[in-house]
């Protein structure tokens, strides 16, 4: 039991630390970046969100990774757009994070 334990730790561990981004859903990749006097202007702001990452070798990867998190929870809200007020890695394992103000558009920015 515990060999299978370990073979499924180890696993997990291994499609973490890829050199690509995570894929993100379709309903995320729909949610697009904006502009943010036009979307303050003619959208409504619907909250933050942020998100980390431990997963990838790489630091940007990280950060893509966060981003993706970020643009997954504004799609749960119902999130057109979002404006990324921070991207990085932070902390002492490098970790990913992000933060944007998510907002839903009724018409085309």
């Amino acid at each position: 039991m515990k060999s299978a334990l370990h073979a499924a730790v180890a696993a997990l561990v291994l499609a973490g630390c890829g050199s690509s981004p995570a894929t993100p859903s379709s309903a995320a990749a729909s949610v697009q970046d904006g502009d943010p006097a036009t979307l303050n202007r003619d959208c409504k702001l619907l909250g933050t969100v942020s998100a980390r990452s431990l997963f990838g070798l790489a630091d940007d990867v990280r950060v893509q990774n966060a981003m993706n998190s970020v643009r997954e929870k504004a799609a749960a809200m119902g999130a057109t757009h979002v404006v990324f007020l921070t991207s990085d890695t932070q902390g002492i394992l490098n970790t990913g994070q992000a933060t944007a103000r998510a907002y839903r558009c009724d018409k085309p920015s």
